[in-house]
């Protein structure tokens, strides 16, 4: 417990109370020190697991006996802020831990340690047990949406701006469950890019990879009828750009494989295939995708069908590349 201060740690003269830089301070008269008031560094910790539930412990001690909250602890001489929260997850939860980000800083004045600084992890659970440490009662997950009242209103703060950060992110893994199950928490994610980016172009990766067959019937359920030359021609245009999208919406470099559009784009002009079937047959092939994703209906919030948006007007940008290199190669022969 904070204890008032009563003589000066430096000269051992009686404390008075001064107003000083705006503020009631404690000074020394004698030594002319005044007792500047820091708040106290803790660290918590939020970890989740794969069924979304929250890791808490009950406390043992004062304050807030038998009251649970999240892993917290004050960082000690020598100690980075992320080590004492990973050290705390040790000591109360026997959880060895890796940082993920932080969540949120509070500041707040508690009746038993004074003024605190508060700051609150998202931290990714390495190890596979939990085990209650020496001043702890017990340590065990809750779902976010029950769990018991906490002891420190800043965990209830920082636990409401994690659940807000990926709610949006938590009802994209649950579209993409279906199609691409390996995704099953937001740890799972790559973090080049934008949560809601990364999962939305997975999932239209995962549509045209899943059922190839159902896009080409589509295609051809739109296509006017050609000789067989040209269809075959024109249908290899659609399937390749649909290969090269999947592997650009996961991430691949796929500049080399323009390259083989402007071959395509040769070919077609010795086959006599027509400019404006050509352009037919690509613009199909690009709205197919879009219709398969609304076909399937997959999005659900305003931020999925926004990025979903977000990355078909990429895909238009993408099909106009694959144009120009196809009318590279179709000029070439003119």
């Amino acid at each position: 417990m904070k204890k008032k201060r009563i003589f000066c740690s430096y000269c051992g003269a009686p404390i008075t109370v001064k107003f000083i830089d705006e503020k009631y301070r404690d000074h020394c008269d004698n030594c002319n020190t005044t007792f500047y008031e820091n708040p106290l560094p803790v660290a918590s910790c939020i970890v989740i697991n794969d069924k979304r539930e929250v890791l808490l412990v009950q406390r043992k001690n004062d304050p807030y006996k038998n009251m649970w909250c999240l892993p917290i602890g004050f960082a000690e001489t020598g100690e980075s802020i992320e080590q004492a929260a990973l050290r705390e997850l040790k000591e109360e939860a026997g959880v060895i831990g890796e940082i993920v980000r932080i969540i949120d800083v509070d500041t707040v004045s508690n009746y038993f340690y004074g003024d605190l600084a508060i700051i609150t992890f998202e931290v990714k659970q390495l190890s596979p047990t939990i085990k209650a440490g020496d001043d702890a009662l017990d340590a065990k997950f809750f779902p976010l949406s029950n769990y018991p009242p906490l002891a420190w209103e800043s965990n209830e703060k920082a636990l409401h701006k994690f659940i807000e950060i990926y709610k949006d992110v938590w009802a994209m893994i649950d579209s993409l469950k279906v199609i691409q199950p390996a995704i099953t928490t937001h740890h799972d994610i790559p973090r080049e890019k934008s949560k809601q980016y990364q999962l939305i172009a997975s999932i239209i990766a995962s549509l045209i990879e899943s059922d190839i067959e159902l896009f080409n019937l589509q295609w051809d359920s739109q296509v006017p009828k050609y000789n067989a030359s040209h269809y075959t021609l024109l249908l290899s245009i659609h399937q390749k750009a649909l290969e090269t999208i999947t592997l650009w919406l996961h991430g691949n470099r796929v500049w080399k494989n323009f390259r083989e559009f402007s071959a395509l784009g040769m070919q077609l002009k010795k086959e006599g295939v027509l400019l404006k079937d050509i352009l037919s047959a690509i613009a199909i092939s690009r709205k197919s995708i879009w219709m398969q994703v609304i076909e399937k209906n997959i999005l659900h919030s305003p931020l999925e069908i926004y990025t979903a948006l977000e990355i078909n007007n990429r895909i238009i940008l993408f099909y106009d590349k694959i144009t120009y290199f196809i009318m590279k190669g179709y000029e070439h022969l003119i």
